[in-house]
């Protein structure tokens, strides 16, 4: 990894939904999405299947896979990230044309696609109603039901299906997501149609709230990474490039990132860069992880944890602040209650405080009635800023 022309690319990559070299630690998931396609295309039904996790877990990343698979056996299989302010029709839109290529040549399903983005993409599916060729609007549910019916007839006819790829779902409002759910229910018993999506932990009870019979659905957990998984994502890459990591070093950095996918990248980056800069072009040494924590934790206070403390209100700050003195005396999960109790104040009235921080992904609930942070090393850094103002 020496200067100069013969410096070798950094295999690691700490960017949001950027696929690492090595994807460890999702076979089961991955697995789950390959019986989906199986089945559909063997004329039965399927179970919607909804990935859950916190930030930075790589769901994103699994969604993308997912779809890609799909999209190479023939598939039309649209991955949509949804997020606040970005209308539903406006995204599969643009997932139609980028699909559009991807196809397999002469099937039923590519002309039927192509035939859609001829009629001036008017895929417009949720929000301001459709207009797909007709030229008038459609409501909503109305018009997405016959855009992916028509394709999925079309697809059976090749034997294949179409999956509806749906990240961040807990970021549309309850009635758009009841329209996508009565969507995938209705189609999901008489043709080729797959429903695939993510979101945060809490997503299970939002579904619920938007729809009936959303227990049925297939809520697949995705975790932090075990320590095996860890170190896989770590050597794998850098062996591609010829490089081996010190067994000191390697231990480092997995115990560093405390199995969060995000996290590991990110130290196992500037490691790297580190390496580099002292001109080895062989081996990662501990000397290399040490240089580059402090650099990689300047990027995660600056990041991730300001920014989830700065978009939290005064209320909500109060909140974190009693859960982190808690946390100090009685580990890494505490009980709502006590929470109220440290604040003074009945639990009803901190539940909508405590509702919002599971929304905004801050906190979440690992188990009934107990609250953990959900980035590891939040907690000393909310300590620190109670600190600051104190």
């Amino acid at each position: 990894m020496a200067r100069g022309t013969s410096i070798r690319p950094n295999p690691y990559t700490p960017g949001a939904g950027d696929r690492p070299r090595a994807l460890v630690g999702r076979s089961d998931q991955l697995a789950l999405a390959e019986s989906v396609r199986s089945q559909l295309e063997s004329g039965y039904s399927v179970n919607s299947l909804i990935y859950v996790g916190l930030r930075g877990v790589g769901k994103t990343v699994l969604l993308k896979e997912v779809a890609e698979r799909l999209a190479r056996a023939g598939w039309y299989a649209p991955y949509l990230e949804l997020r606040r302010g970005l209308a539903v029709d406006a995204a599969l839109g643009a997932a139609a044309d980028r699909f559009a290529d991807q196809l397999r040549p002469g099937a039923k399903l590519t002309r039927r696609v192509n035939q859609l983005l001829r009629r001036g993409g008017g895929l417009q599916v949720l929000g301001n109603g459709a207009n797909v060729g007709s030229g008038r609007p459609a409501p909503a549910y109305e018009d997405l039901a016959r855009v992916l019916a028509r394709l999925a007839e079309a697809a059976r006819e090749d034997g294949l299906g179409v999956a509806l790829i749906v990240d961040e779902l807990q970021a549309v409002s309850l009635a758009s997501l009841g329209a996508l759910v009565h969507v995938a229910q209705e189609l999901r018993d008489r043709l080729p149609f797959a429903f695939i999506g993510a979101g945060l932990p809490h997503l299970p009870s939002y579904i619920a709230k938007a729809a009936t019979y959303t227990e049925r659905f297939r809520y697949e957990p995705t975790d932090n990474l075990h320590d095996q998984e860890a170190r896989a994502a770590v050597l794998e890459p850098a062996a591609a490039e010829g490089v081996r990591w010190d067994e000191d070093a390697l231990a480092k950095v997995v115990t560093a990132a405390a199995g969060y996918p995000y996290f590991l990248q990110l130290f196992a980056f500037e490691a790297w860069e580190a390496a580099s800069r002292a001109d080895r072009n062989e081996t990662i040494v501990l000397a290399d992880v040490e240089a580059a924590e402090p650099i990689a934790r300047r990027q995660i206070e600056a990041g991730i944890y300001g920014a989830r403390f700065e978009g939290a209100t005064e209320t909500e700050r109060k909140y974190l602040f009693a859960m982190s003195d808690l946390m100090e005396a009685e580990g890494d999960r505490v009980r709502s209650g006590g929470i109220a109790r440290a604040l003074s104040r009945q639990l009803s009235a901190v539940s909508p405080t405590r509702d919002a921080l599971i929304r905004k992904g801050i906190i979440h609930a690992p188990e009934h009635g107990l609250l953990a942070f959900s980035i590891p090393g939040f907690q000393q850094y909310v300590a620190r800023r109670r600190s600051d103002e104190d």
